[in-house]
């Protein structure tokens, strides 16, 4: 199944509603274009949010899909809890410094199986691990292991 743009929205929005208080009544733009990775998420203070998922996404299951918006929206809301000094500081680090990136993409691989999302993470996760254009920056995330170690962990993988 081909997800369209409203289609993604649409689940985007419902996730927000289940899972993300801090986000609801935020404007999120979400887009989809032609990116050599899965997507990206920035904030653009003071009010412009946008996640951007890659053209090739629109194509995975929804349970995939889910895993990759709720990895987006994570990264939202910790952009909301540093602040709008700590974002900027943290934005120029993570442009420039590789530890940065992985203490940033690990946190928030762990808010997406807190929020109850591990199984879905996994799903992605097995499709990004495999594949080799991302191969460069799969350290930066949780390994498929540590997902689901982590997910046992909280109580979060149930069947």
């Amino acid at each position: 199944m081909q997800f369209t743009l409203k289609e993604i929205r649409d689940i985007t929005s419902d996730i927000i509603d289940k899972s993300f208080t801090l986000l609801r009544g935020k404007k999120i733009f979400v887009f989809t274009g032609p990116l050599r990775f899965y997507a990206f998420s920035v904030w653009i203070p003071p009010f412009f949010r946008v996640i951007v998922l890659s053209n090739k996404t629109t194509g995975f299951n929804e349970k995939v899909l889910t895993g990759l918006i709720v990895h987006e929206l994570c990264h939202q809301e910790r952009y909301i809890e540093m602040g709008l000094i700590k974002y900027l500081v943290f934005a120029v680090k993570f442009l420039l410094l590789k530890r940065i990136r992985s203490a940033e993409e690990k946190s928030t691989d762990r808010l997406t199986i807190e929020k109850g999302y591990g199984r879905e993470l996994y799903e992605l996760s097995t499709i990004t691990h495999k594949d080799r254009k991302h191969k460069k920056i799969n350290d930066l995330y949780l390994s498929l292991e540590e997902i689901r170690a982590y997910s046992e962990s909280l109580g979060k993988w149930g069947e």
